[in-house]
């Protein structure tokens, strides 16, 4: 009873806390930063994925749960060939909740209902609606359709659940009855942030900040989206993107779940970073810089497409902001040269961010960055900026340079090895 009621003072203070003072993001439960929230399903053995048959030739649908098979220790089977005895081993079961046709039978704490799907008692319809949650035996990314099971799956998971609904995430929390809790993110952002729209943005700015330098900041950005469509040929936003200023870092980190490149302690306030998360703009302080950098990340996403490729999203925006200066480019061609010895094979086809980051550096800053804008540069002005975007899309780098281009991974490099260092 003692837990029953703990849990239930603890929803209730959050509740209360929402509508009457500024929340304290520090204040609120820590998300998990020892991977046990992976590792308790991943630790056991004799692990199933669940694939849905009726997504089952879908492509898009095949590239999502391809990631997950890159580990060997989980088998997959479509739902049809289940028997009895798999259903009481450990399940990771991925797919729209209406690709499976004995959902019931999963024993797993998301409810299939009529037109959607439930979880803690609560009703998700919408066709954007979406749940993560993870146990030790169950590890589930299911939603209304495919976008947001992508949406869950190319983030990470640092509560036991999380809700995503029309690109956002609105809810996390832990399910475990005597230590539940549940963070509303939508009623956070209202009590914290004050709602500015413009023609292209939606601006949620801290109420931490001055009005007057917000409001003169927020007349200034509009700007921004027409140099970067203009310059890329990409169309301006039909709606507008979300973006948020933040008065200090860590509300930045916890709305951005970006936890992973920041670290879990807690930043100092003069921290000052942007990012880009579930197609909004995350910056921390009143930086046009930043809202430039992040802007053109969230505009080139909604337009062009995702990648999960760092290489490629970084590197396209290197190229935007100094690919026709020719002192910049100048200054990044010496640091190739002087890594000349450095291959970069490996991040060019998976463009993964631990590598990304963990390469070589020049003044504590990854050399990827130039070298990344460099590489941009050269496949753009050589085969336009169409092909560059059809390229960029293809997940599998390997294909689609040969698809694209027509060349090799190593065809590519070695040619813009000698087109950087010889001009």
């Amino acid at each position: 009873m003692k837990t029953i009621l703990l849990s239930v003072f603890i929803l209730f203070s959050f509740n209360m806390v929402y509508s009457q003072q500024y929340i304290k993001i520090l204040e609120l439960p820590k998300p998990d930063s020892t991977g046990n929230i992976w590792n308790s399903f991943y630790a056991q053995k004799e692990k199933i994925m669940v694939l849905s048959d009726k997504y089952a030739n879908d492509n898009e649908y095949k590239r999502m749960y391809g990631y997950f098979l890159l580990d060997t220790t989980l088998k997959a089977k479509p739902e049809s060939q289940l028997n009895e005895a798999d259903y009481k081993k450990p399940l990771l079961i991925f797919g729209p909740v209406n690709g499976f046709k004995n959902w019931n039978k999963f024993d797993a704490l998301v409810i299939k209902t009529k037109n959607g799907f439930s979880f803690l008692n609560k009703q998700y319809n919408e066709i954007n609606d979406g749940v993560f949650y993870s146990s030790p035996s169950r590890m589930v990314y299911t939603g209304n359709s495919l976008q947001p099971v992508w949406e869950l799956q190319s983030q990470f998971q640092n509560y036991p659940y999380t809700i995503v609904s029309n690109n956002e995430r609105i809810i996390m929390g832990d399910y475990v009855p005597e230590k539940a809790y549940s963070i509303d993110l939508t009623l956070i952002r209202n009590n914290n942030y004050t709602e500015i729209n413009t023609k292209y943005f939606k601006i949620y700015a801290s109420k931490n900040t001055a009005t007057d330098l917000v409001m003169n900041f927020v007349s200034k950005t509009d700007s921004i989206f027409e140099e970067i469509c203009g310059k890329l040929i990409i169309p301006l936003p039909e709606n507008p993107i979300i973006c948020y200023l933040h008065a200090e870092p860590n509300e930045a980190t916890f709305f951005a779940n970006f936890y992973f490149m920041q670290g879990f302690g807690v930043l100092p306030t003069d921290r000052t970073f942007g990012t880009v998360f579930m197609k909004q703009l995350h910056c921390v302080g009143l930086n046009l810089d930043i809202v430039k950098h992040e802007g053109f990340h969230a505009l080139w996403e909604k337009s062009v497409g995702l990648s999960i490729n760092a290489f490629f999203s970084e590197g396209i925006q290197e190229y935007y902001q100094w690919g026709n200066d020719t002192a910049i480019v100048n200054s990044n061609k010496g640091i190739l040269k002087k890594h000349s010895d450095y291959d970069f094979t490996d991040l060019v086809l998976k463009g993964e961010i631990q590598h990304f980051w963990g390469g070589p550096a020049e003044n504590n800053w990854p050399i990827a960055y130039p070298l990344s804008g460099l590489f941009v540069k050269y496949l753009v002005e050589k085969w336009g900026i169409e092909s560059f975007k059809e390229m960029y899309i293809i997940e599998d780098k390997t294909v689609a340079f040969r698809k694209v281009y027509n060349k090799s991974t190593e065809e590519l490099i070695f040619d813009f090895r000698k087109n950087a260092i010889n001009q």
